[in-house]
């Protein structure tokens, strides 16, 4: 008997649904704090403002997580796909995580003016950072979408959250082989950092992407 996905929760459990969303949105902002102070650093003033709103904003989503899995795991919500949604939380708050660490690099490394400048204007970064917030806005259409959308549908928002992914690690790629194969000029040290950066960037595509697996192993318990 085959059975719908929204069978899979109880009333009551809207509300937690809705706080998950709220958490997702937090970490979401994060990033999007991340993408404005990039723009700051291309053009030489990263404000200690903006990189305080990322720190604060990471903070705030690791106390949300703390209380949303606290809630999870100690009431009667959930039934059998607890552990689902347990790792689900966990998935999601690297976002905020990583998001912090690509700020923290930028603001406590020395990292000279020239090697950031050929980090925006020389590669495809930018392009990069695109893809990642379109990768994280698909998910957050996922999460919207749980408690209207039939099965289909909603695997069909989770290809998309995949192909927005893909996209990001495309693009990754070819920043990576610029910074490696056009940077003989710049500190060593400055291209390491610079390849870290791109990487800890990527960790936040693929904690969406991972976390959208998740709502297919929940998918999957909808049907029996």
């Amino acid at each position: 008997m085959r059975l719908s996905f929204t069978s899979l929760f109880k009333k009551g459990e809207d509300k937690l649904l809705e706080q998950i969303l709220q958490y997702y949105l937090t970490l979401e902002s994060c990033y999007d704090n991340l993408q404005k102070y990039l723009g700051e650093i291309k053009a030489g003033n990263g404000s200690d403002e903006t990189y305080k709103l990322i720190s604060d904003l990471e903070k705030k989503a690791d106390e949300n997580h703390e209380k949303l899995a606290e809630s999870i795991a100690s009431g009667s919500f959930f039934s059998y796909i607890r552990d689902d949604f347990l790792q689900l939380l966990e998935k999601m708050d690297y976002v905020a995580d990583y998001s912090k660490d690509v700020a923290k690099i930028f603001k406590e490394y020395n990292i000279e003016s020239p090697s950031i400048q050929y980090l925006f204007d020389k590669t495809q970064f930018t392009d990069f950072t695109v893809a990642i917030k379109e990768t994280l806005t698909s998910f957050e259409d996922v999460l919207r979408s749980i408690k209207k959308s039939p099965p289909k549908e909603l695997l069909v928002k989770v290809k998309n959250v995949e192909s927005n992914e893909e996209k990001a690690d495309y693009i990754k790629d070819k920043v990576q082989i610029s910074i490696h194969n056009n940077c003989r000029d710049l500190p060593v040290l400055d291209v390491i950092t610079l390849r870290d950066i791109v990487n800890l960037l990527d960790n936040v595509a693929d904690s969406a992407e991972d976390s959208s697996d998740i709502i297919i192993q929940l998918i999957a318990k909808g049907y029996k």
